[in-house]
């Protein structure tokens, strides 16, 4: 009996295994198309200027070179000090976003009344706004503040931009926790802050990674709001770096992109990026999923 009935199952078996190796072709055919302009960028900053002309092939290996990144990491271009100012502009972004969006999320989900909604949208309106509209009163504000051309100017706009998105994000969060956990420990004696800080953070913890990644990569990539606020060198970032040291006036009153040192300087600033992401990943993955969501 069971050998008549084998047979019925060989074109669900056989169905389910091409199934199974069209998902494995088609998922590296992606990964290897995503990949590749990662790999070249990578490969070609290890390449001499006149890799463009003479094209990539086989003989490419032999003539691979650290040349462009001890020039950009040489005390003459200052790389250092562009990728030191990224960090503290990054670290400080990312703290603030996640420390901020932590207490206001707490806040509109555990004290609800019947302003906190009015309170949340008032909050949620500048994600409407352009950031190139903001630019002209955010210049004045600086400047009556005396905090332009500096780095804590930026970290504060950064900071006041990221701050609607992550107080979403960790507002869904906490409601997304039983509120029965919180209120045991308000029976147990626990006041505010200390059910905050030993009940409700260690179970928040894949929002706040998720909001302070956010942040992190906001200060990291920001070049417009570098551009416009910042005018001495040394406080210059990397983004501002990858526009500056990888020209050069080789031609009279020409600036001429170097692929070397473009190539090398974007890999220095993908670096820091993609190993904190890798780092993270299961908890953000988590964080957004979870803050996304009610």
């Amino acid at each position: 009996m069971s050998s008549k009935s084998n047979p019925r199952h060989y074109p669900a078996a056989l169905t389910s295994r091409l199934s199974s190796v069209a998902y494995v072709v088609v998922g590296t055919a992606l990964a290897l198309m995503a990949l590749a302009p990662i790999i070249y960028i990578v490969i070609r900053s290890f390449l001499p200027a006149s890799a463009d002309v003479d094209g990539l092939g086989v003989g490419t290996i032999a003539s691979l070179t650290s040349e462009n990144y001890e020039l950009i990491f040489s005390s003459g271009v200052g790389v250092v000090q562009y990728a030191t100012n990224s960090a503290i502009l990054a670290m400080s972004c990312a703290v603030l976003v996640a420390v901020i969006s932590t207490l206001a999320g707490y806040s509109l989900a555990r004290f609800s009344s019947r302003g906190t909604d009015i309170v949340f949208i008032i909050l949620l309106a500048p994600l409407v706004v352009p950031f190139q509209g903001l630019l002209p009163p955010i210049s004045i504000v600086l400047g009556k503040l005396g905090l332009l051309d500096s780095l804590l100017g930026v970290i504060l706009v950064i900071v006041t931009l990221q701050i609607p998105f992550a107080t979403f994000v960790m507002r869904n969060t906490f409601e997304g926790l039983p509120i029965e956990i919180e209120e045991s420990a308000q029976i147990d004696g626990a006041g505010i802050g200390r059910r905050l800080w030993s009940v409700m953070l260690p179970l928040v913890w894949p929002g706040i990674i998720t909001v302070f990644l956010f942040g992190f990569m906001a200060g990291w990539n920001d070049l417009l709001g570098s551009v416009v606020f910042l005018s001495t060198p040394a406080k210059y970032t990397l983004p501002i770096a990858l526009t500056t040291i990888t020209t050069s006036l080789q031609l009279p009153g020409i600036q001429i992109v170097d692929p070397g040192l473009l190539t090398a300087t974007a890999c220095v600033a993908t670096i820091p990026v993609i190993a904190l992401f890798l780092s993270l990943q299961r908890y953000y993955t988590r964080g957004l999923i979870g803050g996304s969501i009610k």
